[in-house]
């Protein structure tokens, strides 16, 4: 992880633990869960976003932090959005609360989790080694201008 996505992860953990509280003083009784799940999933992932900002490099434990974040934000939205017959008040908007925390921790966990990497097709950066500007024939620069003998 480089400095980048550690100071997103430190804006995500402080926006975690603030909607997570914020849905528990909508709906106290159904999202008691999301406030645990918030509160130590901020600190947790706000460790692991100071360290990245500092220099650390890895981002193993910032994933399996983020994966039972999501698993349980996305058991929460369906359980507000689907507990049918008993209404409390403000549980609407606990629910969408909560759907836009699942829908920050799965973006956060994508964002991580591709960081760095380099797809087919894709070159890590528009130069080769020797500082060279690639071709628009699809070769490599050692071979463009390689003259053919008969």
């Amino acid at each position: 992880m480089n400095k980048t996505t550690g100071l997103q992860l430190v804006v995500y953990s402080l926006l975690l633990a603030g909607l997570s509280y914020l849905t528990h003083h909508f709906a106290p009784s159904i999202a008691r869960l999301t406030l645990i799940a918030g509160l130590v999933g901020a600190g947790l992932c706000f460790l692991w976003g100071l360290q990245a900002v500092l220099g650390k490099r890895g981002k193993a434990l910032s994933l399996l932090t983020l994966f039972p974040i999501s698993f349980v934000m996305l058991a929460q939205t369906v359980m507000t959005w689907g507990s049918g017959g008993q209404e409390e008040p403000g549980q609407r908007t606990a629910a969408l609360v909560t759907t836009i925390l699942f829908a920050l921790s799965i973006g956060m966990l994508m964002r991580i989790a591709y960081a760095g990497a380099v797809f087919d097709g894709q070159r890590a950066s528009p130069t080769d080694d020797k500082g060279a500007k690639s071709q628009p024939s699809g070769k490599p620069p050692a071979q463009v201008n390689v003259v053919k003998r008969a």
